[in-house]
């Protein structure tokens, strides 16, 4: 006999439902989604999708217009650059150097600052007091003047790039999440936790920690912009990654001699960019609104 029950039982949505439930009412949110989502396809599939080699050379087609212009041909949909190579080609490659390695480095710089960060936040006295004047005097410089710094001293290649972006990150980790939690440790349900015999580690982890996470979704979605703009702006400086790699700011860089000439070459790679800063920032707001919405309705 089936075992039924005659009370109502009402059924809350997990936390990470209740997230996105938020979330699914705001269209702008939901967009920057499905963008970054494309993105991220066409970042891992690249070496499937792109029609032609980055650096594959059609004498015959040089500064040729997109496909929707009167001299376009359909076999190069966003047209050539002056040495002839697929633009499509060139921007769908460029995605693992503007995208892929910039995540990369926020992995890692998260990875570090974030458990630093949390050990500082955790304990008092000297130690934290220096710690955190020390990330206030690093924290005044620009991060891009950081970065030029360290590729001064290290040499513009693809690795240096990547050392420097993830040093300047970790910092920023390191300051955000130490005063998160220097924040919440003072306050009357962490004292009560405490009281109660919580270890340290349950106190971190299960207690201060899910009250954080707002402060770590921002940090997360500023330096993940951070890092793509800083690696663009390193490559159009011509410090970053080098040709003929086809990374967006070392496109746009190559492409200000042909601005009038063939101004999609520098158009196209611009949008690419634009695109992929604003799905992150839109998209990095909209979780940290739905989770102050999901916290405040507890």
């Amino acid at each position: 006999m089936p075992n039924a029950s005659i009370y109502f039982q009402q059924r809350e949505p997990s936390p990470l439902r209740q997230i996105w439930l938020h979330m699914n009412t705001n269209p702008y949110a939901v967009a920057a989604l499905y963008i970054l989502g494309i993105l991220m396809v066409i970042m891992v599939l690249s070496p499937l999708i792109t029609p032609y080699s980055p650096d594959q050379q059609f004498a015959d087609a040089i500064s040729h217009p997109p496909s929707w212009h009167d001299e376009g041909e359909i076999r190069f949909l966003f047209g050539t650059d002056d040495l002839g190579r697929d633009l499509l080609s060139r921007i769908i490659a460029g995605s693992v150097y503007s995208l892929g390695y910039p995540i990369l480095a926020v992995a890692i710089a998260a990875t570090i600052g974030i458990t630093i960060g949390a050990w500082a936040g955790m304990s008092s006295g000297v130690q934290s007091s220096t710690l955190n004047h020390m990330l206030d005097v690093i924290l005044s410089i620009p991060s891009l003047l950081l970065a030029l710094v360290i590729i001064a001293i290290l040499g513009p290649a693809l690795h240096n790039v990547m050392i420097a972006i993830t040093l300047v990150l970790i910092p920023q980790f390191i300051h955000s999440v130490h005063n998160a939690i220097y924040d919440e440790r003072y306050k009357e349900y962490v004292t009560a936790s405490r009281l109660n015999g919580c270890s340290r580690w349950y106190l971190l982890t299960r207690v201060i920690f899910p009250n954080i996470t707002t402060v770590v979704v921002m940090q997360l979605t500023l330096a993940l912009s951070t890092a793509i703009l800083d690696i663009a702006a390193l490559g159009f400086l011509g410090l970053g990654v080098q040709p003929p790699a086809p990374e967006w700011g070392t496109m746009l860089a190559r492409s200000l001699d042909q601005v009038y000439l063939s101004p999609w070459t520098m158009v196209l790679p611009g949008i690419a960019l634009f695109l992929t800063i604003l799905s992150i920032n839109v998209l990095g707001d909209s979780i940290r609104t739905a989770i102050q919405e999901r916290v405040r309705n507890v």
